[in-house]
């Protein structure tokens, strides 16, 4: 009889600790999912548009368009994921275990599950192409770069700057290609651990420099705005035959109350302003 009572407090146990951890899950899963299906529309309307959507080069996109390898990834993420749930589901409703069991298969199966949840959470947030984060991860990680910053005091950096004028934008094998060296130029530029690289959009590119002030973003900026030049990236007949770079740069010192939506902005109209000269420029806010 005993044997039987702490059976039940087990599952009794279970299922409310069982409750609380399927919401965590809702809640995750329906952010990932969101951003899933906003790359997923984004990439059919450029199908449908013949190209990349106009509105992807503005500041509130989604990320990169998604591709069908990242589209079957993302449909196998899912599947193992239904499948844990399921199995989590059937050893809670299952009555013939032996006492301390279900605890034991719970979090076996919870564990299997949470990695499902992290292998989703890096498909949502990362770029395929360069296997930077894209727009959706950097909307996350800005929030917790700007409340560190808040709470320790220190100054945050953005840049936010693109390739202008490529000669082979109508070309998809090309214009990766491109976006490919942009990348590893970027991999071997940004020296630290904790400076975030995200690719913003199409064939734009943003960085978040931590506890870094003025003259260290500057730094940075022209630095990464020589080593993209140098790669001498074919441009239109309008750009000299040589494309350009433009860059948007800003610095602040967050404080409790304010929010990094200003900051991002001005760094944009930083760049977008950068975007009207004919050669390669960076505009500081």
């Amino acid at each position: 009889m005993s044997e039987n009572n702490n059976v039940t407090e087990l599952h009794a146990v279970a299922e409310m600790e069982s409750e609380d951890i399927m919401q965590a899950i809702q809640n995750m899963i329906g952010d990932l999912l969101k951003n899933a299906v906003d790359k997923m529309q984004t990439s059919e309307a450029g199908e449908k548009l013949g190209g990349v959507p106009a509105d992807l080069s503005e500041k509130n996109t989604s990320a990169a368009q998604m591709d069908i390898s990242e589209i079957k990834s993302f449909v196998r993420f899912m599947q193992k994921f239904i499948d844990n749930i399921n199995v989590m589901i059937r050893h809670l409703e299952t009555g013939d275990v032996k006492p301390g069991e279900t605890d034991e298969k719970f979090i076996e199966d919870y564990m299997a599950t949470a990695d499902t949840i992290l292998e989703i959470a890096a498909f949502s947030t990362k770029d395929n192409l360069t296997g930077f984060s894209n727009r959706y991860g950097f909307d996350n990680r800005i929030v917790l770069e700007w409340n560190r910053a808040c709470r320790d005091k220190s100054t945050l950096g953005i840049m936010v700057f693109g390739v202008d004028g490529f000669s082979g934008q109508e070309d998809k094998a090309k214009h990766d290609e491109m976006i490919n060296d942009v990348a590893q130029m970027l991999n071997k530029s940004i020296k630290r651990s904790t400076d975030f690289i995200s690719r913003w959009s199409d064939d734009e590119f943003a960085i978040l420099l931590p506890i870094t002030d003025v003259k260290g973003s500057s730094t940075v900026a022209e630095r990464i705005l020589a080593e993209i030049t140098a790669l001498n990236i074919p441009g239109t007949p309008e750009k000299g035959g040589k494309a350009t770079v433009s860059m948007g740069v800003n610095v602040y010192a967050p404080e409790f109350g304010d929010q990094p939506v200003e900051f991002i902005d001005k760094a944009y109209s930083c760049y977008v302003k950068s975007k009207e000269s004919s050669k390669s420029t960076i505009v500081y806010a």
